[in-house]
């Protein structure tokens, strides 16, 4: 008989609980029952101690539940500390009716949230163009190649980390009119292109953007002039210097159900020293050197770190392209870090629809796992200790390694 009940409901609960920013001291006192002797519950004790010292700066919390035919069968909350716990001092410790206390004095110093993660896969995201919402700002300069360009800087600067695999699609716009991105009356348009691109490139993430502002923005300012240029300003040939503006918008969604993660706008001004008809580029050798192009380079940075920070703590998820008997075949490049012997978990996804019919992509937890057993260059091959079929593990299922 099969060990999955098709009624069965299983669900997955994050939970964060806030602490503190900043190192703090606490007193605390842990217990353990006194069994095989005083040393081992002294050494509980202690451990207990430790623990409760570094739950005061806050810890994630995942709950596993799983129903079947309306019994539970399966209540499991492991929770994990995000805390170091450092200048231990035990204060006082003694046994009294069989249980061993142990008080201590600690200082607790809170870490990121996913610093302790065991899990370092590359996730994969698929970067596509950026519109220009005012496309005649792009003339000063020839900066039109911005909606490609522009995401090729964030690939390259991305695939810099560990943490991402970022992938070509800047070729293709997720807006039709990127004036309007990310509107309430194209959220729907978004959901299907975003999730579209993502599945055809095997990503789990999709980032885009729109570039709001090209344009001058303080254009009677001068450049003081240079001490060489002397006889120029004698003649009356210097020129104004402008200052240049630089706003764009930029949107992470979620490739598996086309939700809005991360949505920010990020702006700057510099001086566009090159000549009014000189033909520039974006991202070109005379493009950073001005003063204008070196702010829009800090700009960038910033947009490659939110992104990191926004997908660095979240779980890595594949999706299943094929299942038979018990091998299946997941949509993972070689380059994400998998090797053979990695194990994960697998989810079914569904679809449930809210008050405003509107469609949530829903992942229902199948307790049981996969062992990686092949990389191959654009999937790997896994398997189960079950006949998928018996699971009804079918194409478009996900693995997670949380």
């Amino acid at each position: 008989m099969c060990a999955i009940w098709y009624a069965g409901v299983s669900s997955v609960l994050l939970l964060l609980l806030s602490g503190p920013v900043q190192a703090q001291t606490v007193e605390v006192t842990g217990r353990a029952v006194i069994e095989i002797s005083v040393n081992q519950a002294r050494e509980d004790a202690l451990t207990d101690a430790l623990r409760q010292a570094g739950l005061t700066a806050g810890a994630s919390i995942r709950s596993t539940q799983r129903l079947s035919a309306g019994q539970l069968e399966q209540d499991d909350m492991d929770i994990r500390s995000r805390a170091r716990v450092h200048n231990i001092e035990v204060l006082g410790e003694g046994q009294h009716n069989g249980i061993y206390e142990l008080e201590i004095r600690a200082e607790v110093r809170p870490e990121a949230m996913c610093s302790t993660s065991q899990q370092s896969y590359r996730k994969a995201i698929a970067v596509a163009g950026f519109g220009l919402a005012q496309p005649s700002q792009a003339t000063l300069g020839r900066l039109q190649n911005i909606e490609q360009d522009l995401p090729r800087v964030l690939i390259s600067e991305l695939n810099n980390s560990r943490f991402v695999q970022a992938l070509d699609a800047s070729r293709i716009s997720l807006y039709e009119d990127p004036r309007r991105a990310p509107s309430m009356e194209t959220s729907q348009q978004r959901l299907t292109t975003s999730v579209a691109l993502a599945t055809r490139l095997g990503a789990q993430y999709v980032v885009s953007g729109v570039v709001r502002q090209l344009g001058q923005g303080n254009p009677g300012k001068q450049t003081e002039p240079e001490p060489q240029a002397g006889w120029r300003s004698l003649l009356g040939l210097d020129r104004a210097t402008l200052e240049r503006e630089f706003v764009a918008d930029l949107f992470v969604h979620d490739g598996l159900s086309g939700a809005l993660l991360f949505q920010r706008t990020y702006q700057g001004s510099g001086a566009w020293t090159p000549e009014r008809n000189a033909s520039v580029g974006f991202a070109s050798p005379v493009f950073w050197d001005t003063p204008y192009g070196k702010e829009v380079g800090h700009i960038l940075e910033a947009m490659v770190d939110d992104i990191g920070e926004v997908i660095r703590c979240q779980p890595f998820m594949a999706r299943i392209v094929a299942a038979r008997g018990k091998r299946i075949h997941i949509e993972a490049s070689g380059g994400t870090g998998i090797r053979p012997g990695d194990k994960f978990q697998v989810y079914r996804t569904g679809t449930f629809y809210n008050l405003d019919l509107e469609p949530r992509t829903e992942l229902t937890d199948m307790a049981t796992e996969v062992v990686i057993k092949q990389v191959q260059p654009q999937f790997v091959v896994a398997e189960m200790t079950s006949d998928a079929a018996s699971l009804a593990i079918q194409r478009d299922d996900l693995v997670i390694a949380w």
